[in-house]
This record gives structure tokens, sequence and C-alpha cells, in this order.
């Protein structure tokens, strides 16, 4: 099987896909409301976000697991979702998954990095209430990502593989047909993990690229995107450095 989201295949076609990771955090702290509708004002494909969820079943906007506190540490599972905004963290605007879709529907793909296991029916409800499929869920909970993509079969996947995940990745890319693409840390790329996704029929979005020169490297290596948190950085980027022809699902 290769990648078969519409909204993947028709941004990647008209040329490598940028996304702004968890926001713009150089302009709004990371993960934040603020972050996400400033990364949505610019030309990106995709806006990342970060998710958990919280005891009352709320996904909540936030990279690590808990909120660190000068009085303690508040485990986003452990707390509502009332309970943790009542903590008045100083970054910004907590914001829930509906509320990133809010702020980026029409403008920018949603890009939802799975931070925590067992998400799969809190995403889906929070997609099917906005119609909203111009979406990319990453992360390395297999039956998270199998779920999803068999509930919403127009929405994109993504395995973000861990070291053993690399050591096979051709057999295991074969294996998990269902995935449009793998989402990789920027160093990784290179001819054979280039070859295996090819193979495969599943796009490379290199993960987290900063400076230019990086940027053009990655993807005359052959990847389909780069995440970057620098929106400066997306874009001016290039619709023609894309590094090889791009292959449709019909031709992969």
């Amino acid at each position: 099987m290769s990648a078969t989201s519409p909204y993947l295949l028709k941004r990647r076609a008209a040329g490598p896909l940028r996304t702004a990771h968890r926001g713009a955090p150089r302009l709004a702290p990371d993960n934040t409301l603020e972050s996400i509708v400033a990364a949505a004002r610019f030309d990106v494909d995709f806006v990342e976000v970060d998710v958990h969820l919280t005891r009352d079943g709320q996904v909540l906007l936030w990279h690590d697991e808990q909120f660190i506190m000068p009085e303690g540490a508040y485990e986003i599972a452990r707390h509502s979702l009332a309970e943790l905004r009542a903590l008045k963290v100083p970054d910004g605007t907590l914001a829930t998954l509906p509320e990133a879709i809010e702020a980026v529907q029409g403008r920018a793909g949603l890009m939802i990095d799975l931070k925590a296991p067992e998400l799969h029916d809190e995403i889906e409800q929070a997609l099917r209430s906005a119609a909203f499929t111009d979406v990319l869920v990453c992360g390395g909970y297999d039956g998270t990502l199998r779920r999803l993509k068999a509930a919403l079969p127009d929405i994109a996947v993504s395995r973000t593989p861990d070291a053993a995940y690399h050591q096979e990745l051709s057999h295991r890319l074969k294996a998990e047909a269902y995935l449009d693409a793998v989402t990789v840390y920027w160093r990784t790329v290179g001819p054979e993990l280039i070859a295996a996704a090819q193979q495969a029929g599943v796009l490379v979005l290199a993960w987290t690229v900063d400076h230019p020169h990086l940027a053009q490297q990655v993807l005359e290596a052959g990847a389909d995107g780069i995440t970057s948190n620098d929106v400066a950085l997306l874009v001016t980027l290039s619709k023609k450095l894309a590094s090889r022809p791009f292959l449709s699902d019909s031709s992969r």
C-alpha cells in the first residue's frame, strides 16, 4: 500500500512538506494557543502539536507528561483540564485539540504527535466533530495509528521509529502497510532509509531542522518534507528544493 491521504498527497505534489514544530515557538511558547495561531498565519503545510490526555478525557497540547511549577509537578493524566488551567502556566493559553483544529482549519493541516497511548477515541471524536481530515497523526503507538487510519481513511498516519525499528526498517514498513509516512530524526535520512520508504510507498518527513543548509541537505538526500522551529525558514523554503520527482500513488 502507498500513501493515501488526499491532503498529504496534494500538498506534497506542490513541493516539500513544511511543518511548523509545536506551532511557532520563536514567536510564542510552544504548544500554546498563541503559538498555534501564530504558525497558522504563515504559509506552511502542517502545524505540529504534541498531545496528552487529561484525567477527564480532554486531549491537551503539551510535550511533557507533566507541568513543572514552583510548587511541584502536575501530571497531565492525573488532573482535569480545569485543574491544569487553574495552575496559570506562564507560557500562554493551554489549548485542547479542538481549539487547535479551530485555529488551523482552512489555513493549514495539523500534525498530531502522540505523547501517550490510547488516544484514538478522543482524537477521532475531535476530528469527526470538526469534519477535519487535513491531518497527519504520528508517533510510536502502533495500535492508535492503526485504529485512527481504519476509522478515518482520509487522514495520514506516520510511524516515528525508535532505534530498534530503524534496525529492521524495510521489514517493518512492509508489514505496516497502513502507513502514509515515517517521521524521522533528520540525521537518519540517507540512501538506505529513502530506499526502504520508496519501496513501501511512504513519505519521509524529517525533524527538527532549523538551518537552511541542513534543510537543503535533507531534502536533497530524499526527504519529502521537514519540520522546523523556524517558520521563517519554512516559508522561504524554495519549492524547487524537491529532492526527487514526486511519485503519485499510482506510480509508487
